[in-house]
This record gives C-alpha cells, sequence and structure tokens, in this order.
C-alpha cells in the first residue's frame, strides 16, 4: 500500500483587513474625542491646609497679581461684578462665592470684592488655596 505524501501547506494571514479594521477604530476615536482646553488666568494661589470642593453652583471670582478681577473668566470691573454677582444670587439662593487671589494679589481688591458680596447679601464666602506640599524627610 502506498501512501501519498500530503504538501506541506503554508498558513498566511492577509493583514490588509487588519490594518483596515485599525485604522478605521483609530479615526473614530479621533473624531468622538474632545479635545478640552481649560483657558485660565494664571494665579499662583497660597497653600492651605483646608480643602472643600468646589461645585457647579459656586461663583468663581479670579484675582490676579495685578489686581485685575474676572468672573467666568472674562475680565470685569467692580461695578459688572456686582451685576453679574446679583443675577447669580437671584438663580441660586444660597450662592457660594469662591475667591482665588493671587498670593500677591492687594489685599484691598480680596477685601472690595468681599465687602461687596456681603453687602449684596451672599454669605457664604470662600478663599480658594493651593495643597499645601509635605515638608521634605
Amino acid at each position: 500500500m502506498r501512501y501519498s505524501r500530503s504538501r506541506a501547506r503554508s498558513a498566511t494571514l492577509n493583514m490588509t483587513p487588519l490594518i483596515d479594521v485599525v485604522l478605521v477604530l483609530i479615526v473614530f476615536f479621533l473624531m468622538t474625542t474632545t479635545f478640552v482646553l481649560m483657558p485660565g488666568i494664571k494665579v499662583d494661589l497660597p497653600p492651605g491646609r483646608a480643602m472643600q470642593r468646589t461645585s457647579d453652583s459656586d461663583a468663581m471670582v479670579v484675582i490676579t497679581q495685578d489686581g485685575t478681577v474676572f468672573y467666568q473668566n472674562e475680565r470685569v470691573d467692580l461695578p459688572t461684578l456686582h451685576a453679574a454677582l446679583s443675577q447669580a444670587q437671584h438663580q441660586h439662593p444660597g450662592l457660594r462665592l469662591v475667591i482665588q487671589a493671587d498670593k500677591s494679589a492687594q489685599h484691598g481688591r480680596v477685601v472690595e470684592v468681599m465687602d461687596m458680596a456681603k453687602g449684596m447679601g451672599i454669605e457664604r464666602l470662600a478663599i480658594a488655596t493651593a495643597p499645601k506640599k509635605a515638608p521634605p524627610q
């Protein structure tokens, strides 16, 4: 009895469909990914130990080193800030005002903003601080 020799088959993997699928996935993820650019105002906050989370209903006021006041990432003067805070307080009773003041900002400007808020009836005020770094050991 004669046995026929079977030919050795070579297995090849066609990479073209795999590459196509990977490229489609890359394009899909690039198109659906949202890139959030955080426009920000450079403020060097003073260090502090007390940490409290901010919420979306908080009004954020930023005071830069040169005393410029920003509300909702827009430069404002004090009368405009008063009108904006008044409207925000009307929409959100119990509004909390968070002041992010540069550690080199004039204390008088921070006090002006705090006095204005207190005069409007905003009772909840907070001063934002940076987390205090642990001393090296």
